[in-house]
């Protein structure tokens, strides 16, 4: 793992509903250009005018398991979250790589790999309180 500390922030949009699927439904955030190495982090993630951070594992890339997917996407999977995102802006706060960008062989492997990813997740979440970002993080948050 190694540590990070970039900030981004997103309106939710609509993706391709596999996360959902999936069992991990994540919140794809509209951001034009990420600035950060494709992977999967530890992540807080904070939903529209909140005060509260909640515990998130995001995703950086373009999907290569599916292999359908030519832009980098930025999806964040809440932890602790059920319910209606979209239109809403959540920022987020990469904390941790936890690991490259994979394409697995078949979708059981990618659902066992991204329960894991969680847990390591939630792991070096509970041993890293959230910050408030810098003002030079403004620079790799979206315009609405």
């Amino acid at each position: 793992m190694t540590a990070h500390n970039s900030w981004l922030s997103g309106l939710v949009i609509h993706g391709d509903g596999r996360g959902n699927a999936l069992g991990f439904p994540t919140a794809n955030l509209d951001v034009h250009a990420s600035g950060c190495a494709d992977g999967v982090y530890a992540a807080w993630a904070r939903i529209g005018d909140e005060p509260r951070w909640r515990q998130a594992t995001a995703s950086i890339g373009d999907n290569p398991t599916f292999g359908d997917v030519t832009e980098t996407r930025v999806e964040a999977h809440i932890h602790d979250f059920a319910g209606d995102l979209y239109g809403l802006r959540v920022e987020l706060q990469l904390v941790a790589l936890i690991r490259g960008m994979t394409a697995f062989d078949d979708v059981e492997m990618l659902i066992s790999r991204t329960a894991d990813d969680l847990i390591v997740s939630e792991r070096l979440l509970a041993t890293i309180a959230p910050q408030d970002a810098p003002l030079q993080s403004l620079t790799l948050r979206t315009e609405e």
